[in-house]
């Protein structure tokens, strides 16, 4: 890189800045320098204001050149321990799923905290938006820009990342989804039909004490694609399932499965809430070689190392006032956050060296792809 063009960069960062950003602070974190604060972006014509973390690798640490974007799931805002306590926003949200996982590993890593943000296709908007903002601070910051940007999205962030993944503009070098939404509408509609028709059959608070065997329990098993064994956990989305029903008639756009680059999906195999969905993308995306599912044996939507279950516990247990029970199930749960990690390393490969990633594959919580 020339003098000039970086002189350039410097230029136009700082001027994007001064636009862009508002009530920032620069602060260490464990290797590297965090700056935060808020971040003005465009939804439809109308300038929104958001939160946002941007982290580049600190003084004495080598950089790779690449910039993870993390997507975080639900609708943005607080999150909440148990006790309804806010612990923090959503920009941080996927800080112990990747955030602090690819810094430590030489990459620069940004998330925006959609707050309120719709459908996936806005909120692929705006992550666009801020993906070019963040590229061109990250590139001020460290005196080049990045040569590759990669997406991780989770839950409704794993929507907005499969929009990317099967965007033809390739934004992004290679995306990762983790429990994603999106995945196949037909499926969603077949699924949430089936619930509002059996849920009504084997909810435990009107018939308590139905043996596993039973057969309306086995077949809502089938309808939602988790074993039995997740029973603890269905009250979370059966106890809405009529109603979801009555709000979704028709399927709606599906995804195409047509994925323009490295996309790795990893999902929990007791994950009510997408399994079903993700597996028919998976059977779609895959005849194109650009896709691979890895499923966590046990593992449900979150991690129970995960610290933003901690929020789904506080709605389950003091919004939804579903029994105790549902919320230790959740807390209780084993991680896939190991897999998630070892996918992202295999993603990098892929996108770099052109090492393909191991099949798709079923695997136990901690056990090493193969």
């Amino acid at each position: 890189m020339t003098f000039r063009t970086m002189v350039l960069i410097a230029l136009l960062s700082s001027s994007a800045q001064a636009q862009t950003f508002s009530s920032t602070a620069d602060t260490p974190v464990e290797g590297g320098i965090q700056f935060k604060g808020l971040v003005t972006l465009d939804v439809n014509g109308k300038a929104v204001t958001k939160r946002f973390v941007i982290r580049v690798p600190g003084a004495g640490k080598r950089w790779n050149r690449s910039l993870v974007i993390g997507a975080h799931g639900g609708g943005g805002g607080d999150d909440y321990d148990r006790s309804g306590k806010v612990i923090g926003t959503d920009e941080t949200a996927l800080d112990d799923v990747i955030g602090g996982y690819s810094l430590a590993a030489g990459f620069a890593y940004a998330s925006v905290d959609r707050d309120g943000i719709g459908g996936p296709k806005e909120g692929l908007e705006l992550t666009y938006q801020f993906t070019e903002i963040a590229k061109a601070e990250v590139g001020r910051r460290m005196k080049r820009m990045p040569s590759r940007l990669y997406l991780v999205g989770l839950s409704a962030g794993g929507s907005i990342t499969r929009l990317a993944a099967e965007d033809a503009r390739r934004i992004y070098s290679g995306t990762l989804i983790i429990a994603g939404g999106g995945g196949d509408a037909p499926t969603r509609l077949d699924k949430t039909v089936k619930m509002a028709e059996l849920w009504p059959l084997i909810d435990p608070r009107v018939h308590p004490g139905l043996p596993a065997t039973d057969p309306n329990v086995r077949d809502y098993a089938e309808a939602i694609g988790t074993p039995v064994e997740a029973r603890r956990l269905w009250l979370y989305s059966g106890s809405g399932a009529v109603a979801a029903a009555a709000r979704q008639q028709t399927a709606g756009e599906n995804s195409t499965a047509v994925v323009k680059v490295p996309t790795l999906e990893v999902v929990g195999t007791w994950d009510d809430l997408m399994i079903r969905e993700v597996r028919a993308y998976a059977r779609r995306a895959q005849q194109q070689g650009m896709h691979r599912l890895y499923q966590v044996e046990g593992v449900w939507h979150m991690s129970g190392d995960d610290d933003g279950v901690m929020s789904f516990e506080y709605i389950a247990e003091s919004r939804m006032k579903l029994p105790k029970d549902v919320a230790d199930a959740m807390a209780e749960g084993p991680s896939y956050l190991p897999t998630v990690r070892e996918a992202f390393d295999y993603l990098v490969r892929w996108v770099e060296k052109g090492t393909e990633p191991p099949p798709s594959q079923t695997v136990k919580p901690g056990s090493p792809l193969r």
